[in-house]
């Protein structure tokens, strides 16, 4: 194999943000959904996105995608697809073709009224202009066994409620890739499943990015999930990234950011009686103008010091922190 190949095909740039804002356009106060968000994808990379409820992960994923509207609003920074810089001339082309996302509750997002046979031909006979319907049918059924589906001729006839969550959840990820997208962005796709049935989108996630070089974005406030499937972690609180964890150093449990720190020791085990159920003290943060000149973690932190109340920590090192675990 070519080098140069080689290193294009292995080490390509999908995605790329830099310094990404996004507001929630408010009379009294400006409120942060995302502040000065910056990082990349590489191909057949996954990467974790982590976080509380509330942290922002969400909206990362549909601004990607140009599918945030009023009252919030993207305020500055850029978005390259394959350094390519995504706008509204262009996002068109980009959005559910080359970069795909799928939601949280499946048995939602999918339509009660239609078949799976009617939702899956219809997204691809939109992406693939002049298919034929037995074509298309044809493709439907293969991307059911792609994603695991048994007996999918018959299961192209089922509604929604006809089928349990997970299965739901692999028409789903079926459905973004009808049409052969090179980046998928997973929200939460384990969300309300039973523990083995979220091994098996785990396995089927991995699988299709090892066979098709798929790049993944999975979304999740579950750190101990993450750990079985990313390549890269990068934890989000209050809308800023504020630690980028290497896959050695996740399975290691070596952070260096207080917040991935107790985030990680509210994961459930196998506890006795006696012993509680970790949670970290306080709730989210507002990210509002107050936080220009501080850290954004400060009200919730063990290990504050008093820089960390006059002062906003630069991210350095793979960690946003005036005063980082030692490990």
């Amino acid at each position: 194999m070519d080098i140069l190949y080689f290193f294009k095909y292995y080490f390509y740039t999908m995605l790329e943000i830099r310094n990404l804002n996004v507001i929630l356009e408010n009379i009294n106060k400006r409120f942060y959904i995302l502040r000065d968000i910056s990082f990349s994808l590489e191909k057949k990379e996954i990467l974790g996105l982590v976080g509380e409820s509330g942290s922002g992960k969400t909206i990362l994923g549909k601004t990607i995608l140009g599918l945030i509207k009023s009252p919030l609003r993207k305020i500055s920074g850029e978005i390259y697809f394959k350094e390519e810089k995504i706008n509204e001339e262009n996002i068109k082309n980009i959005r559910g073709k080359k970069i795909s996302m799928i939601f949280q509750n499946p048995t939602a997002s999918l339509n009660p009224v239609f078949t799976i046979e009617n939702q899956l031909i219809e997204t691809i006979k939109n992406s693939a202009r002049g298919i034929t319907y037995s074509e298309a049918k044809e493709r439907a059924v293969n991307l059911l066994k792609k994603v695991e589906i048994d007996n999918p001729l018959h299961r192209l006839k089922n509604y929604p409620h006809n089928l349990s969550g997970g299965m739901n959840q692999r028409v789903m990820i079926a459905l973004a890739l009808a049409s052969n997208p090179e980046i998928l962005i997973a929200d939460e796709p384990t969300t309300a499943l039973d523990v083995t049935v979220q091994a098996n989108i785990i396995n089927l996630l991995k699988m299709l990015n090892s066979d098709m070089g798929l790049s993944i974005i999975f979304i999740t406030h579950d750190l101990s999930l993450i750990k079985k499937i990313a390549d890269r972690v990068a934890v989000i609180y209050a809308g800023e990234i504020v630690e980028v964890i290497e896959k050695d150093r996740l399975i290691a449990e070596k952070f260096r950011h207080p917040y991935s720190m107790l985030l990680n020791k509210c994961i459930p085990g196998l506890h006795s009686r006696e012993e509680k159920l970790t949670t970290i003290p306080g709730e989210i943060t507002q990210n509002t103008e107050e936080y220009e000149n501080k850290c954004i973690f400060y009200e919730r932190c063990p290990v504050k010091i008093e820089i960390c109340r006059n002062k906003k920590p630069v991210f350095k090192s793979g960690c946003k922190c005036f005063n980082p675990v030692s490990q």
